[in-house]
């Protein structure tokens, strides 16, 4: 059951999604309350388990890391075998986000990985154990991804914020110290400064200087909260395109619109499979066709084809791999 959210509890999740990292006080200037009715009601949404992590962005392509798609049409399965196959996606180090949905596909998972050879393991792996219950099945590389700020929690009519994600390969050099920031910032971006260099066993200015340092070289290029969209109230739905005709004009258009629109919240552009996905989070599926109806007249010159997907429970949820 959705929880009932008033305006200021959605600004709060908005400076959260905004900027996990921020402090109380911040938060309650901008939204205009005091600093413990701030912690008040994050705790609340944590408890009732709407706020389920804070995690820093890390753009891993500037690590020489790759994220690749899978998605599954699940057939002849039970709900039992399901629960099973899921289980087993969730044990490897190398998937960072797992969920379930309706559509053309019913299972999905992310993978980053600097070595194609694991990638070409696990398919393998899942194959021999399950290839049996799939029909369809979808194997593509997210070339770039850009991430909108969820200006709909707070009734805005248009988002104008966004970061990139997954921006081009290069190989920056991370030292032990570096690693253990990222991962543990990952885990929990809100984390104290205090606390990671107790557990790192270094000073606390030392911490800083690293995190300083990850944030210039764009390798943490945000912090975000992780919700349970079911229990604010909202749902999320994946809709790729097929496209043709393009020019860079076109493309451009096309972005601009998913980044200003607020219930847009990803556009991803793939290698295999479709061209482009978005990610759409509503109230309801008839806000969602709306949305999708209005490109469509927007943009009838270059939407050849599109898909929708219902992403109704994510198993999985991590901001960085196990397996670096």
């Amino acid at each position: 059951m959705a929880i009932k959210l008033d305006l200021k509890d959605r600004k709060i999740l908005y400076e959260l999604d905004l900027n996990s990292r921020q402090s109380f006080s911040s938060i309650a200037k901008k939204v205009g309350l005091s600093k413990n009715s701030v912690i008040q009601r994050v705790e609340f949404l944590k408890k009732e388990g709407a706020i389920k992590n804070f995690h820093a962005w890390v753009d891993f392509s500037k690590l020489g890391y790759m994220q690749f798609r899978f998605y599954f049409d699940l057939k002849h399965t039970t709900p039992k075998k399901e629960g099973e196959i899921v289980d087993f996606l969730k044990t490897k180090k190398i998937i960072t986000w797992a969920g379930q949905m309706d559509g053309q596909y019913n299972l999905g998972a992310i993978v980053v990985t600097n070595n194609i050879h694991e990638v070409h393991v696990l398919w393998d792996e899942i194959m021999k154990k399950y290839v049996n219950y799939f029909g369809a099945r979808l194997f593509t590389i997210i070339a770039s991804n850009e991430y909108y700020y969820k200006a709909y929690l707070r009734g805005n009519e248009k988002n104008r914020l966004s970061k990139c994600v997954t921006s081009s390969l290069s190989n920056e050099k991370l030292s032990a110290l570096d690693l253990g920031v990222l991962k543990m910032l990952s885990a929990d971006a809100r984390a104290p400064v205090i606390q990671i260099a107790d557990k790192l066993k270094v000073t606390p200015k030392t911490v800083i200087e690293h995190i300083r340092s990850l944030e210039k070289r764009k390798i943490i290029v945000g912090y975000s909260t992780v919700l349970d969209l079911e229990k604010i109230g909202y749902q999320n739905f994946k809709v790729s395109f097929i496209l043709f005709g393009l020019t860079p004009e076109k493309i451009k258009a096309f972005q601009d619109y998913a980044m200003a629109n607020p219930n847009i919240i990803y556009d991803e552009e793939v290698v295999g499979g479709d061209d482009y996905e978005i990610e759409i989070q509503t109230e309801n599926i008839s806000e969602m066709r709306k949305i999708i109806e209005d490109m469509k007249s927007k943009f009838p010159k270059i939407i050849h084809e599109y898909k929708i997907l219902h992403v109704f429970k994510e198993h999985k949820h991590i901001g960085f791999p196990e397996k670096i």
